[in-house]
């Protein structure tokens, strides 16, 4: 393989000499060039002036006739054979130079003018015969690399020929022995089919063979078992009549017997059916004239109480406007509408404005967890009620501060509900943690109380189911029962101890809320320790309330939450109330009954009642 490189134009003199004398071998033709005018001062060549001396004439002519006679002799030096080794030729010094051949005549033909551009031409001669020509060292050096370099790929190529080869019949070799394997299988798998064929046929061959056996033997048998049986078909004919004769006859003998004793037994039950029907009749009659003394009296006596109570409300409605109080009718009425408020002033505008909405996500996404990470310890609580402060704080004034208001209130609620429930003691901080809010907060204390009326009815004030008024706070008539149910807290699917459970963790909460101490001043409205005072008192007040086992469960929850706190505070009154609620719960009532009812729940309601009083008059509490 051959590889060859484009040449470019050289610079050097020598090549372009060559160049031209391959020019003039081609053409035989001579043709004279004028040597270019020349100031007398200076050389085309670099050599000699006219100025010099006159040994340079002489030399002149010799020069002359050199070129006149020799000149295609003196041109080989110049010129250089192409089969050398070199391109270029020179001297190694002047003597080495041989001495141009004199001829006098031409010489002395010729002008100084003729004689001095000879001479100049010969210099130049000289000059480019002792050129170094760097192209022509790297055109020999670029055709040696490309020679080594071709080698080298071609025993490249040679080497990836024999490996492809290699592996081509590698290759080859294992997809012929991947082949004769699958032959192999092939016929293997063949000759274990025609195997299984063989011994499926055999095996039919045996079944049928045994089949056919058996039913030949089967035959026989079946007639000697023919005969067997008309022998003993006969003999059980006979056995059955006289048998079916003799059950006939005991039967009937038993069927006399069993209508004699079933008319017997019918008679005297038909009897005693009668007598407890008349019992039950009478019983019956006496229960529901019972009752309906028991309801008369209990009208009479909720109409005498209704009555007297109205009365002594107008007696007083003076005075207690006067003194700022109000009705449980009026604190329940109160409620609802700051509910109401709540709603169509906060969280039904913010979850109907895109606007609005995100924040308000985005606020109670950072309260929920804030509440479940309340700690009782005082740095901790401090912490959690800046950060909920801080978090409400800048949308004062807005659709979302209440509806975070009114989210917040929630997740207290919620704590209450879960928490609070199973363990008593972390009502603690959680009480604290809302104190903080309520007294932080604009109009928190208010939204609270009323999601707390809300999720728990008239407990919070207190006043019992059916003393509420039949309207809301608007005067809009309730729609349906379930629709009263749920103003009355009750959820949807939850059982009376359920729901008594949650009221009781809700009130523990609002109660303990009610002890915190204030650094400053008290807390406004629903949330002053008074508050307390005036919940006890209105359930002793109210027997429906203390009937109650709801009722019963939270007092409970009031004296263990306040008990040893309101025994310091309102002192002889706060004891004559424990001693009326101790003989209703021993006692009994007024009418009778007992502090809870007969309920379960009310037993143990009244029990826990009973005990801490007699710890809060002990001092234990």
């Amino acid at each position: 393989m051959r590889f060859s490189a484009p040449r470019s134009l050289s610079p050097s003199p020598v090549r372009q000499s060559r160049r031209k004398s391959t020019r003039r071998s081609s053409n035989p033709k001579r043709v004279r060039v004028e040597p270019p005018i020349q100031k007398r001062h200076s050389s085309t060549f670099g050599i000699v002036s006219d100025d010099e001396d006159e040994s340079t004439d002489s030399y002149d002519s010799e020069s002359e006739s050199y070129t006149g006679s020799d000149s295609g002799e003196e041109s080989v030096p110049g010129s250089s054979d192409s089969n050398s080794d070199s391109d270029s030729f020179c001297y190694g010094s002047e003597s080495e130079v041989p001495r141009p051949l004199r001829n006098e005549s031409l010489s002395s033909s010729r002008t100084n003018r003729e004689q001095k551009y000879i001479e100049e031409t010969i210099s130049a001669i000289r000059l480019r015969a002792r050129h170094y020509d760097p192209y022509e060292e790297w055109e020999k050096e670029t055709r040696k690399e490309s020679l080594r370099v071709a080698r080298k790929e071609h025993a490249t190529s040679q080497s990836k020929l024999h490996t492809s080869q290699a592996t081509r019949h590698t290759q080859e070799t294992e997809r012929l022995a991947f082949l004769l394997t699958r032959q192999e299988t092939d016929v293997n798998n063949f000759l274990e089919k025609f195997r299984f064929q063989q011994q499926q046929q055999e095996a039919k061959l045996r079944e049928q063979w045994d089949v056919r056996n058996k039913f030949l033997w089967d035959r026989v048998e079946k007639g000697i078992k023919l005969d067997q049986d008309k022998a003993h078909a006969k003999w059980d004919e006979e056995r059955r009549k006289k048998e079916a004769e003799e059950k006939r006859r005991k039967e009937e003998e038993e069927r006399v017997r069993r209508e004699e004793v079933q008319r017997r037994l019918e008679e005297e039950k038909k009897k005693q059916e009668e007598e407890e029907e008349l019992k039950r009749k009478e019983e019956e009659r006496q229960r529901k004239e019972e009752e309906e003394r028991k309801e008369r009296e209990d009208r009479e006596q909720r109409e005498k109480e209704t009555k007297e109570r109205t009365e002594r409300l107008k007696t007083e409605e003076s005075a207690r406007k006067q003194a700022r109080m109000t009705t449980p009718e009026e604190d329940w009425l109160t409620a609802r509408q700051h509910l109401h408020i709540a709603k169509s002033q906060g969280t039904r505008v913010v979850k109907n404005d895109p606007g609005m909405k995100p924040r308000y996500l985005a606020g109670r996404r950072q309260i929920v967890p804030k509440i479940g990470q309340v700690t009782n310890d005082p740095e901790s609580i401090a912490r959690v009620s800046a950060q909920l402060v801080q978090i409400l704080l800048p949308t004062h004034g807005s659709p979302v501060y209440n509806a975070l208001l009114s989210a917040l209130a929630k997740c207290f609620i919620l704590q209450a509900e879960t928490e609070v429930t199973a363990e008593k003691r972390s009502v603690e901080p959680l009480a604290k943690v809302a104190f903080n809010c309520l007294d932080a907060l604009q109009g928190f204390p208010e939204v609270f109380f009323a999601k707390i009326v809300q999720r728990v009815g008239g407990w919070a004030i207190p006043i019992y189911a059916r003393s509420l008024p039949p309207m809301d706070h608007d005067g809009r008539v309730w729609k349906d029962v379930q629709e009263r149910k749920k103003v009355i807290g009750y959820r949807e699917g939850e059982s009376e101890s359920e729901y008594s459970d949650r009221v009781m963790g809700v009130m523990r909460l609002y109660f303990a809320t009610l002890k915190v101490v204030p650094r400053e001043r008290p807390l406004s409205g629903m949330w002053r320790m008074t508050r307390a005072w005036v919940w006890m008192a209105r359930a002793v007040g109210e027997r429906e309330v203390l009937e109650s086992p709801i009722g019963a469960g939270v007092l409970h929850v009031v004296l263990e939450t306040l008990g040893s706190d309101a025994k310091q505070i309102w002192g002889v009154q706060f004891v004559k109330l424990l001693a009326l609620l101790y003989q209703g719960s021993t006692k009994g009532l007024e009418n009778g009954k007992l502090l809870g009812g007969d309920s379960p729940e009310g037993i143990g309601a009244r029990s826990r009642v009973r005990l801490e009083i007699e710890s809060i008059m002990s001092g234990t509490a």
